[in-house]
């Protein structure tokens, strides 16, 4: 379809150039086409021929595959690349993007399906700050970083791909039984993750029955307590109604209580040897008359 807007001659000539260059089914084809449409056009021809020979997807059905397709471990980019854009050239025959915006697909897709750490497409997010190039700024830069990353590498001993994947320009993405448009994850790697995902599992568990312990333990712990402070206020209650009796049965007085003084605790005279009064209060010295006697 390029060929007939490139090609600077009358639509006569151009049916003509294409009738000459198809053979066997196509030519029958064409021919077929012609018997059932007489005023056939050259892009007539070429319609024919994709609706026979070319992909019977839909638009849709192209462009899931389109943005479903990822590049493989040990692919390079541009082997990548071509990939993509032999599926984005059926999308836009089948009319189901924009031309002028081929570019902007190309891109995003290349972003979005690369390896997350291949090293060509890391240098194309941090060379061109996720710029959108054209086709031919594209595979330039490509191209260059992948050179460069083997020339690199190639000093050392190591290769940039472990495990390269031959491309064959011939072969068509349904000719390809391990075209496959998600990752691979090998049974290797899905074993150890499900054997993780147990693991963790198993701890979650174990952490869950200990902190049901260790609730129950708390809940224990909270009852026990609350019986000792019920206890401890029965025993204060107990304390004050004592103390409350005791003091009623005492009861209170304001009238001073005359103390008794035993007769044998007063003092004893010294000269008449008698109780009850001192030497210095002594009767028998005012009269002289001073008499012994005991007590």
């Amino acid at each position: 379809m390029q060929a007939l807007d490139e090609w600077d001659v009358s639509e006569a000539q151009k049916k003509q150039r294409i009738t000459e260059s198809l053979k066997g089914p196509a030519s029958e084809a064409v021919r077929n086409l012609k018997l059932s449409k007489r005023d056939c056009t050259a892009l007539d021809y070429l319609n024919i021929l994709q609706e026979v020979f070319g992909r019977p997807e839909k638009a849709a059905e192209l462009m899931y595959q389109y943005e479903h397709t990822y590049q493989k471990r040990g692919e390079k980019m541009t082997e990548y690349m071509r990939r993509l854009d032999k599926i984005l050239y059926q999308v836009l025959l089948k009319k189901g993007t924009d031309p002028t915006t081929v570019d902007q697909v190309r891109m995003r897709q290349i972003l979005k399906g690369a390896l997350p750490l291949d090293p060509v497409m890391l240098q194309l997010k941090t060379r061109e700050g996720n710029k959108e190039l054209n086709y031919l700024e594209l595979i330039r830069v490509v191209r260059e970083e992948e050179a460069l990353l083997e020339e690199k590498l190639g000093r050392k001993g190591e290769k940039v791909y472990a495990q390269p994947i031959e491309y064959n320009e011939c072969s068509s993405d349904e000719d390809d039984p391990e075209e496959t448009y998600e990752p691979e994850i090998t049974q290797k790697s899905s074993n150890q993750v499900y054997g993780e995902i147990q693991k963790t599992l198993e701890k979650v568990q174990e952490a869950q029955v200990k902190m049901e312990q260790t609730h129950t333990d708390l809940c224990r712990t909270i009852l026990k307590v609350a019986e000792m402070q019920t206890e401890i206020q029965k025993s204060l209650s107990d304390i004050r109604t004592a103390a409350v009796a005791v003091v009623s049965d005492r009861g209170f007085s304001n009238e001073p209580q005359e103390e008794s003084v035993p007769s044998s605790s007063w003092g004893r005279c010294f000269a008449c040897r008698k109780c009850g009064h001192f030497k210095a209060q002594c009767p028998g010295k005012e009269t002289g008359r001073v008499s012994i006697c005991a007590c």
